[in-house]
Formats: structure tokens, sequence, C-alpha cells
């Protein structure tokens, strides 16, 4: 290894970025950080070396990241977000003519896992278990297709991050839609341009996820954890998760799908698993994932690994970690919590948690050995700077809301006093992760 080699990790405002920087910042590299917030996440870590503001998610931006990046004498750039890996993709021979290593797989692959019906229909092509899907291209087709795979159904955009050649779409997380009053506005909300979503049967069954390494579409390792509390009690990237055993029921459908995609770094395969029927798939994530912090905790390192494999240096493969370990993302439940209090989502029709469930949640005992995520004892400062700027973000939503409110009353002319706030929703809580 080359020592106090500088590796730029972008997405700095997200979980993930922040593993990556305490991984790679014990592993004597120099821990750069860049994101389009002020205060990132993984900038308050004691392993931050240096910072960058992004102006924006566009071409020019990166352009200019790119150019600081040279002058600081980066040789590595991590995308941790989807955007950010098309956007680093976009322009991978600038960043390799300056000499600086894009650590993401080729676009060609990439969207192979960031496009949802390829993923879905690569899947079935090599025979892993997919919830009962259709690719409609009109409305009428929409409407034929949630009759076929019955209600309650799941409305999926083609893309959690399209680009319309300008700039990327607002996320628009899934619908769940229970009868076809709800199926117009569901689908016309999460079209995406000429791209129309995915229609797909509801799956019961526990979120589980594979988590591999590999080098040129060979595995170099394997992790996986079950989820126990979800950001999103619908169903989102988790709040409470615990390392299991790679299970071949899990491997073997999840290994099939990333060689069929000639899989290339770092890939989460989730699943929704019954204990009965085979797991059944539900995304790729092309890119390292918000519960990565566990995985390290457990002894695979896929940072250092990742860098290793991107430096073209030999490592030891792991093969064992420790099993059993649970890791609490304690904001994360806060806002689980606020979305129990906000309800279900319109046509969710699965089981949803009361307040008094999730105060217990949130106050009451965790499984046995829980640790908290952010909270490590020689690196204090991201458990206290996400709190700080979460409740900063908590109390300027609701200075939003109160501004709508104000404004809503005042044209109105209404002196009721039974006006209804705005429901908090996935995307004013979105986790980015």
């Amino acid at each position: 290894m080359t020592m106090q080699q500088r590796i730029l990790i972008l997405d700095g405002h997200t979980n993930q970025a922040l593993a990556c920087a305490r991984s790679l910042g014990r592993s004597d590299y120099t821990v750069l950080v860049a994101s389009h917030r002020s205060l990132p996440l993984a900038a308050w870590s004691r392993y931050c070396r240096g910072r960058y503001r992004l102006k924006g998610e566009t071409g020019l931006a990166f352009a200019e990241m790119r150019s600081w990046a040279h002058k600081q004498g980066v040789s590595i750039v991590l995308p941790l977000s989807e955007r950010s890996c098309l956007l680093c993709n976009a322009e991978r021979q600038d960043w390799e003519r300056l000499g600086i290593t894009v650590g993401c797989g080729p676009d060609e692959m990439l969207l192979a896992a960031f496009d949802k019906a390829q993923t879905t229909l690569r899947a079935e092509r090599c025979g892993v278990r997919i919830p009962a899907t259709r690719f409609p291209k009109s409305l009428e087709e929409c409407y034929a297709s949630a009759d076929e795979v019955g209600y309650p159904c799941v409305i999926k955009p083609r893309w959690s991050n399209a680009w319309n050649g300008a700039a990327f779409l607002p996320n628009q997380v899934p619908a769940y839609v229970s009868h076809p009053t709800g199926l117009e506005t569901a689908v016309m909300t999460r079209r995406q341009g000429d791209c129309w979503p995915l229609i797909q049967g509801y799956v019961e069954g526990r979120g589980r996820g594979m988590f591999a390494l590999y080098d040129r579409g060979q595995p170099v390792a394997w992790f996986a954890h079950e989820r126990i509390r979800d950001v999103r009690p619908s169903g989102s990237g988790s709040t409470l998760r615990r390392s299991i055993r790679v299970e071949p029921r899990l491997r073997e459908p999840a290994e099939r799908l990333l060689t069929e995609l000639q899989w290339h770094g770092p890939a989460m395969v989730e699943f929704r698993d019954d204990g009965k029927e085979p797991p059944c798939l539900m995304e790729i994530n092309g890119r390292f994932w918000g519960s990565l912090q566990l995985a390290i905790s457990a002894g695979v390192d896929f940072p250092r690994l990742w860098v290793s494999i991107l430096n073209g240096e030999e490592f030891e493969t792991v093969t064992n970690y420790v099993e059993g370990l649970a890791l609490r993302w304690l904001w994360g439940d806060v806002k689980r919590f606020l979305l129990i209090l906000s309800g279900p989502p319109s046509g969710y029709s699965g089981s949803y948690p009361t307040i008094w469930y999730g105060i217990k949640e949130l106050f009451g005992p965790q499984p046995e050995g829980t640790r908290l995520e952010m909270w490590q004892p020689n690196d204090p400062g991201p458990a206290v700077g996400e709190w700080l700027e979460g409740v900063r973000g908590l109390w300027a939503s609701y200075g939003s809301l109160r501004t709508v409110i104000s404004k809503e009353t005042g044209e109105r002319n209404s002196n009721s006093a039974g006006a209804a706030l705005p429901t908090l929703t996935a995307q004013s809580l979105s986790a980015e992760n």
C-alpha cells in the first residue's frame, strides 16, 4: 500500500461516506470529503483531512471539483451514490487523464443495475425469483398490468435517479395502490419522460441483504444482514440491522445475478425473504450501501478491499466475520418515529406500527449487544454533528411548513381552527442512503 495516498470520498453527507472515511483513515490513507452540503456527516470525522463543497449535481460542478482534486494530489475518487457514479462516469476519461482512478464500475454495467427494468429482466433470465412484474408503456397498459398482478400493487419508478439531459429529476419512492382509483396519480407522478414505472405485486417477508465485492466478474468478499427496522416502515434503508450467516439460499441467487452482469466493484443485492419461498429480489444497489458500517464492524472492511483492487494490490480475502452483531442508526430511528406519527402511505396495505409501538422502539430496550452506528469513542464528531445538522434540518422543514400553512390560510381568508397540517412524507425525511 502506498502510504498517505489521497482519496476523495464523494457524497460526504451519507452514512456510507462516513464508514469509508473511518475505514480508510484508519488504514493510513489521507481522506478528503466532498458534498453539496456545507457540513456533511463525514467531514465531522477526525479522519477527514479536507473538504470540498460542490456547487451542484451537474457536469460543470463535477469538472470544477475534479480540478480541485487534481491540485490536492488525489489519486482515487470514490462516488457513493448513483448520481455521483453517473456524473463521474460521464467524464471518466477526464478523471483518468489527470491520473485519478474512478472508484466505480463502467456505465454499461452500472446502468443494468440502476435501471430497475433491466435488473428485473436480467434476474428473471438467470433464474432469480422476482415479484410479479409488468412493464407498461401507456396508462391503459398500467391499468391492465395492475389487474394482472392484483391489488395491492407497487408502482416503482424505473430509475431512482433519472437524468433528463440537463439535470436529475426529483426522486420518487415507490407507491402502494390498493384500488384502481389511486392508480393514475401514482403512475403519472412516477413516470420519467418516456420511462413508465414498473407495476409489481406486493411481496411479504423480511428484508435481507447480500453484500459483495467483485473484481472483474469474480467475487472476493461476501457479507449478509437482516433488517430489523426500516426508516420507512413500509420499506426502505434500515435503522437497526443484524449480521447473519451467508446462507446458500441467499448467496446463490445473488451470485447468479452479479455473474450475469459481469460485476466489478461493490454491490448490495436486496431480497424479501419469508423463509418459505425462495428469496425474492427487490433491487441492486450498485455502489456502497447505507449500512456499510455494520459489515466493517463485523470484520469485512469493504472500502479497504476495494481500494486495494483499484490499486492493483494483493490482499487477503475475508471468509469469516462476526455473526449476530446489531448496529443501530439512532437518528434514523427518529426519522422512523416521525413517519409513524404521519401514518402509513396512501394505498399501503401491509402492517404498520402504532405510535405506542414506535415509542417503545425509540426508547425501549434494543437487541442484546446492539451498538450505535455513529458513536465511536475515538471519533465522536459525527455523532454530535448528525444531531446538530438533523435538528437544524427538521427546524427548517417546520419553518417551511408554517410558511406554506400561513400562505394557504391567508389566501383562503379562512378563520377555521380545523385546518390540516401537511403530512410528513418519505421525501421530506429522506435518509439519502
